[in-house]
């Protein structure tokens, strides 16, 4: 997590790609928020927010997938650039956002953590490779069953900083809605969104550089096995 951190550090763009990708998608989550409150809890109101949060999340990571490849390689990593690269890949990635929205809600709710798994390194795929969605998605599960241990530690590494400060920032929250004094109450709110949106920036940057480093791995280590001679027993006389 160390060396991810350091190369987040040295490009500063690793961290404004995913704040601004926060920011629209935190936005739009407080937009349908408001909407839901307005009409009181509606159904049809939740399921086109989440068409539109989705591939909104989803071309974030994109975005930032390309550019944490480009800072690992040593290549300059240009915010227009990236963002063009993105959009050419757009069939692709609005391919992978009803699949991958699937895994999300299984994840949460506990029951898709093996499948979520096993499909992380397929966005990677098929944005820095331009791989079919079913050679990204058996590669991915192949990955997966070589080295699980690695997928599991490391993702949850990346997250550490939405761990940390997920309960106080929802306690802020709760605490800004509740107290009398309006002028407090906003500003608990406001702390607590601002905090909680660095916090999930911060998480998605390193979180881009290790997915794409462990696709660039599992790319070596698929080639490795395919080219390894099949060892052979000579009988000894």
């Amino acid at each position: 997590m160390r060396a991810l951190a350091r190369v987040v550090w040295r490009r500063k763009e690793l961290v404004l790609l995913p704040g601004i990708a926060t920011a629209v998608v935190g936005g739009l989550v407080w937009g349908l928020v408001r909407a839901e409150l307005l009409a009181g809890g509606s159904v049809a109101l939740g399921a086109a927010g989440a068409v539109v949060i989705a591939p909104a999340a989803t071309f974030g990571s994109a975005v930032t997938l390309l550019a944490a490849d480009d800072a690992l390689r040593g290549r300059p990593v240009g915010i227009a650039a990236c963002w063009t690269r993105a959009v050419r890949r757009l069939p692709a990635i609005a391919g992978w956002v009803p699949v991958g929205a699937l895994g999300v809600v299984g994840a949460l709710l506990l029951v898709g953590m093996g499948w979520s798994s096993a499909n992380y390194l397929v966005l990677p795929a098929l944005v820095l490779d331009g791989a079919g969605m079913r050679e990204a998605r058996r590669n991915s599960r192949a990955a997966y069953r070589r080295d699980r241990g690695r997928f599991v530690r490391g993702s949850s590494r990346m997250t550490m900083p939405v761990q940390l400060a997920l309960v106080p920032c929802l306690v802020a929250f709760g605490m800004g809605l509740t107290v009398r004094d309006r002028w407090l109450g906003e500003l608990l709110t406001a702390g607590a969104a601002l905090c909680l949106g660095v916090a999930v920036t911060v998480t998605a940057s390193l979180y881009g550089v290790f997915r794409a480093a462990l696709y660039r791995e599992s790319v070596v280590e698929a080639a490795t096995e395919a080219v390894r001679p099949a060892l052979r027993v000579t009988e000894v006389r």
